[in-house]
């Protein structure tokens, strides 16, 4: 490259100059057999200026420019008026820019070494416009409405959902509805202060697809002030193949193989009499006692519980064999903790504890208290929580390999169904067997990275598969490119600007098994939610303060028209030489 100079397009600078070379040695062959008709040393040289100018028009030259001190101003939406006028008494000759992130603004921040930025702030997709800009970011205020959300957006039928959030100044004596595809109310509160209100409501779907609930606002005459929708993909629920072990019956496993049997999962219990017989219950499932922890039995089930005293009195052999199986074929075993769990090494037990004496604590949106043992998780050991009460964990597992070991510290959960918590029974023990149960094998897993997709704004999502050689389409067979992470190599990434609102459809071309929903959003909707996590997201990016360069080298583009009167004055000559020679 010369100094100063380079090239938009210089990842194909070597192919476009070999390419050139190669015109040019034909012309130059082409022009040496008829040399004898005269103006052949003139001819190369206007050749080789032609496709000089060819080169350098595909390349897109660029030179660097020296930029001085240049400021300006962007307006974004909910910008203050008043900072906006303080800042172009007190900057003179502010240049002021809006911004439209449907719009490309590259060319008006070329030519600028510092921009003031007033209001909502920059979307996230267009940070790395201001990469070499020092910013200083003026926010907007926090806006009225729903500002934090948080809600369940893929669950199993037969599950609960549940929205959780912050209203920031709601009206008071207005209401919050959470309502059904149809429009039905679920669950509801009622704002009586007009502050920062935090809000939790829930409810369970009758039915498995992709449907769109809605968060509404409504007045005291219950006339809707405004409303958001909320995609929720719901499926059926897979069931699971279950084997129970305990030394003896007991209430925590009859409850258990009771609440397991109505979910639907196939169930298999074996409760020890003597020693060398069992009583065996089977539940949505054929007969099959287990007498031996063979690999073929233990590659049947996706769980495994057992209380403390059975599972630790296994040999080692069998031990071994479970967690070959926890490790390699991703089983998921959970221990029913006793006293005999509490006082082990963490080497043999899996897990660490430290004694607290607290036995009784509450789960996290719940105000029933729970016994439990008077000892807590040591969360500086590798556990990973799944249940929280009270700041504690009281549920967790230890990842091995593909598969998950987990216990918790309380001491009886069937207490819960006697009391009437039933509902708190089921969600206790629905997260611990979705964190728990061996993981389906899925060919290809996909992950939204865009959280609030928008017509014609780009949404990006990941891509994990072992395939190499695929293609994603959308719903109208449009190919959608794809990046392959170099350091991942099932990592691939890509991205697209939806066209239309509503639920749509990613898959993989000629996989029918693959498809990923997504829902698009209108403008309009969650507008204060949007605003807070940008405002969040803006301070974040431009946090630092402002570092105002003095003198800023910027590549700009150099005019192409001197290269195209060139390239046609040369091609002219190259067409009537010829023919001036025949004349002559």
């Amino acid at each position: 490259m010369i100094e100063g100079f380079s090239f938009v397009n210089k990842d194909i600078l070597i192919p476009v100059f070999i390419g050139g070379l190669v015109l040019f040695g034909s012309y130059f062959y082409k022009e040496w057999v008829t040399r004898k008709q005269g103006n052949f040393s003139i001819n190369i040289i206007v050749a080789l200026l032609t496709i000089a100018a060819l080169v350098i028009l595909v390349l897109e030259p660029t030179r660097e420019v020296e930029i001085n001190d240049h400021q300006g101003i962007l307006l974004s939406e909910g910008f203050n008026v008043q900072q906006r006028d303080s800042l172009l008494s007190l900057n003179k000759g502010l240049k002021v820019l809006k911004y439209n992130p449907k719009k490309s603004i590259r060319n008006q921040l070329d030519s600028l070494t510092t921009v003031y930025v007033l209001g909502e702030g920059i979307k996230p997709f267009d940070f790395s416009r201001f990469n070499n800009i020092a910013v200083e970011y003026f926010p907007a205020k926090i806006p009225l409405g729903i500002t934090q959300l948080t809600y369940t957006k893929k669950i199993s039928l037969g599950e609960k959902v549940e929205v959780i959030g912050s209203y920031n100044q709601p009206v008071n004596g207005s209401f919050l509805v959470f309502e059904d595809s149809r429009g039905n109310g679920l669950d509801s509160i009622q704002f009586v202060e007009s502050s920062f209100t935090d809000f939790t409501l829930s409810g369970s779907p009758k039915a498995s697809g992709n449907y769109v609930y809605q968060l509404s606002e409504k007045d005291s005459a219950g006339v809707v002030i405004n409303s958001n929708p909320l995609p929720i993909e719901i499926k059926q629920k897979q069931p699971l193949r279950v084997l129970i072990l305990n030394n003896f019956p007991t209430f925590e496993t009859k409850y258990l193989k009771n609440f397991l049997s109505e979910e639907g999962h196939e169930v298999v219990v074996r409760s020890q009499l003597t020693k060398g017989k069992f009583k065996f219950e089977y539940f949505n499932t054929t007969s099959l006692p287990v007498y031996q922890f063979t690999d073929e039995i233990l590659k049947q089930f996706d769980l495994v519980i057992a209380d403390a005293d059975t599972y630790f009195s296994f040999g080692s052999t069998i031990k071994n064999r479970f967690e070959k199986n926890i490790r390699e074929n991703g089983l998921g075993v959970f221990i029913q903790p006793s006293d005999f769990i509490f006082n082990r090494s963490a080497s043999w037990s899996y897990f660490r504890f430290n004694r607290d004496d607290i036995k009784e604590l509450q789960i996290l949106n719940s105000t029933i208290a729970l016994e439990k043992y008077p000892y807590e998780f040591d969360e500086e050991f590798l556990v990973s929580p799944i249940i929280v009460g009270d700041g504690k964990t009281i549920a967790a597992y230890k990842q091995m390999a593909l598969g998950r070991v987990a216990t918790t510290t309380l001491l009886s959960s069937y207490q819960m169904l006697l009391n009437g918590s039933g509902q708190t029974y089921k969600s206790i023990w629905t997260k611990i067997l979705d964190e728990i149960a061996k993981p389906k094998i899925v060919p290809v897993e996909w992950k939204p990275e865009t959280q609030i997709p928008k017509v014609d704004e780009p949404f990006d999502f990941s891509l994990y598969t072992n395939q190499q050689e695929f293609a994603v389409i959308d719903e109208d067979s449009v190919r959608t490119p794809m990046l392959q992470k170099l350091m991942v190599p099932t990592h691939f990434t890509g991205t697209i600007y939806p066209k239309k609102t509503g639920w749509q459809h990613l898959s993989i071309d000629g996989d029918s098994t693959s498809q990923f929903s997504f829902f698009v959003y209108d403008s309009v909707d969650w507008k204060a939610l949007s605003s807070t996590q940008n405002i969040v997201l803006n301070q974040k990016k431009f946090k630092t303060d402002v570092n105002k360069n003095k003198t800023v080298i910027s590549n700009r583009p150099v005019s192409p028209l001197l290269f195209y009167i060139l390239f046609l004055l040369g091609v002219g000559w190259l067409w009537l030489s010829p023919k001036v020679s025949i004349e002559r």
